[in-house]
């Protein structure tokens, strides 16, 4: 005669029971390294884009393409980055800064990343 044992059908409760856990771990693992990644991606290109704009030859403008340009060739067409720069006096030193946001939805609780920057002007002679 066949008996059922006690143990029967405990592997499908154990694989729920640590599946959606691991999941969840692994979700947030892959969501908070590509938000890091897109933060210093962010940061990295809006330090040289006011770099490119504090050169000699180049103004302002071109600095904020440069910088839009490096954002998405590093995380693709399709986002929303916005950048504002502008040129500041302290003293006898001119410099421009730029602050950039990017509007990306893997963070949890927040929409949109940041970043500045500061660059001093060169000045032609």
């Amino acid at each position: 005669m066949w008996s059922a044992s006690r143990q029967d059908g405990s592997a499908v409760t154990d694989f729920v029971l640590v599946a959606f856990p691991m999941l969840a771990i692994f979700v947030a693992t892959v969501s908070i390294t590509l938000g890091s990644y897109a933060r210093l991606v962010l940061l990295d290109s809006t330090i040289e884009g006011a770099r490119f704009a504090a050169l000699a030859d180049q103004d302002i403008a071109s600095g904020i393409a440069k910088t839009k340009q490096l954002v998405a060739s590093a995380l693709g067409p399709g986002l929303n980055v916005n950048v504002a720069g502008s040129v500041s006096r302290f003293g006898t030193v001119e410099s421009v800064r730029f602050v950039s946001t990017l509007g990306i939805n893997l963070i949890p609780f927040s929409n949109f990343l940041s970043a500045s920057s500061v660059a001093t002007l060169e000045n032609e002679y």
